[in-house]
């Protein structure tokens, strides 16, 4: 085919498709306006609406949560403040006296102390809030208890006789009234008690006595002093490894039995003796020691008047100066164990 030809043939095309292109086009616009068209400005309107309904409701609802979260800090603030103002009375003790003193900023954590009188008695107290001193650091409650101890200490010196209250005794207020009145309901209901032991304890103080003795001291004594251990003994010696065992274990059997005798007996004489220089005595659990050569074997708690501890800490010496026998005296004390 001639280049002509083909060229005539190519224009001939392009003059028909140009027709149909231009045919097409109308009957699209054609479609478009009549059936397209009408959908799309359907859906443009729906997606404006759901737009604008819902930056509506988000604005709504982030007014609601600021309004919600506004009124919640509120609530809490108030609560946190009516908290606030509902105290509780850390006491530490009662004083045999009636009147309304400041003792100053000498309780736990600088709270200043100060007696509130009822009925011919002082309770000794600081305000507090209602939970209990708790703390895991170990440092911290010893300093607390110490400065309660130290409290005490100041009362008395003040007051001359208290009846002393353990460690974190907080009274709370009632359902219809504060902490103030609900100590004084409870002084009235416990007056009898409480004047009982205002009388026991006046004018004395708690000491502790715990006496030691040396087991293996002890052990020697019994082997030169008890006739019969001395014998199994003896024959210990002279027997072979077999044997031997045999009568090692007859051997520690009879002197543990025989020092369970004799520190029955001590123990019989030794608490009679003290008894006799103290107004009260309270025999208390045994405690075990860091000291392993030595091990306790009574413990008291002993209420003893002012003017008779050197009687008593005479007689304890006399003790001491015994074989096999230590004694630790301390004191003076609040009567803790007495009230």
């Amino acid at each position: 085919m001639s280049e002509k030809i083909r060229g005539i043939l190519l224009g001939i095309v392009r003059e028909e498709i140009g027709a149909m292109t231009k045919d097409a086009k109308e009957e699209i616009r054609q479609l478009v306006r009549a059936e397209l068209l009408p959908v799309l400005r359907s859906a443009v309107r729906e997606s404006i609406a759901e737009e604008l309904e819902s930056a509506v409701f988000e604005s709504e609802l982030t007014v609601k949560e600021e309004t919600e979260k506004k009124a919640v800090t509120v609530a809490a603030s108030e609560s946190g403040a009516a908290a606030s103002e509902i105290r509780g009375l850390y006491l530490y003790g009662i004083a045999d006296s009636n009147a309304q003193t400041e003792l100053g900023a000498i309780g736990i954590e600088g709270n200043e102390v100060y007696t509130i009188p009822y009925n011919g008695l002082s309770a000794i107290v600081h305000k507090c809030p209602l939970q209990p001193y708790n703390s895991d650091d170990e440092e911290a409650v010893k300093g607390w208890v110490k400065t309660h101890q130290n409290v005490l200490d100041v009362a008395e010196a003040k007051f001359g006789t208290v009846i002393p209250f353990s460690f974190d005794m907080i009274i709370k207020p009632g359902d219809n009234t504060n902490a103030e009145a609900a100590l004084k309901k409870w002084i009235s209901e416990e007056l009898n008690s409480l004047m009982e032991k205002m009388a026991k304890i006046r004018g004395k103080k708690e000491y502790g006595v715990q006496i030691y003795y040396i087991p293996s001291v002890m052990s020697d004594k019994i082997v030169d002093e008890n006739e019969a251990v001395r014998r199994i003994k003896e024959e210990l010696n002279t027997k072979g490894p077999g044997a031997a065992y045999m009568y090692k274990q007859k051997l520690e059997s009879a002197i543990k039995e025989e020092m369970e005798s004799r520190m029955d007996t001590h123990f019989k004489e030794f608490y009679a003796r003290i008894k006799k220089q103290v107004d009260d005595i309270k025999v208390e659990k045994t405690k075990s020691t860091d000291e392993k050569d030595m091990q306790m074997f009574m413990n008291l708690s002993c209420l003893i008047a002012e003017d008779r501890y050197k009687a008593l800490g005479a007689e304890l010496e006399q003790i001491n100066k015994a074989e096999a026998f230590s004694v630790r005296f301390t004191g003076p004390w609040p009567a803790y164990s007495f009230v």
